[in-house]
């Protein structure tokens, strides 16, 4: 995987259609190392619309994704929409933990 900076609006659109959306961005395994990922989740659902229109189950997504709870944020809807006003993006807001587009070592959780 390398790194899609439009799975930031893709994760964004998907929060603006569900009031149970909650937004995931996360480091996964990628290139020669890892990359800054986002997606969406509505229950046991994943929509990253960069890997599929369809939702994806949750634990098939984070398997084969390499998801690790360890590397991600996670953000409401209200919280998520506050801070994307605030900063003027679509993340990812938490520029410490999230330093780069990607990097060949593990970040520190």
């Amino acid at each position: 995987m390398h790194f899609r900076e439009q799975s930031f609006a893709a994760a964004m659109e998907i929060c603006s259609e569900s009031e149970l959306a909650e937004v995931v961005h996360a480091w996964i395994p990628g290139g020669a190392g890892y990359v800054v990922h986002a997606w969406a989740e509505v229950e046991d659902a994943v929509y990253d619309l960069t890997e599929s229109e369809r939702p994806i189950g949750k634990a098939d997504y984070y398997e084969r994704m390499g998801v690790r709870e360890d590397l991600t944020r996670r953000y409401g809807r209200v919280e998520y929409f506050t801070l994307m006003a605030e900063t003027g993006s679509f993340g990812p807001f938490d520029t410490k933990f999230f330093f780069a587009n990607q990097t060949a070592f593990l970040p520190q959780a």
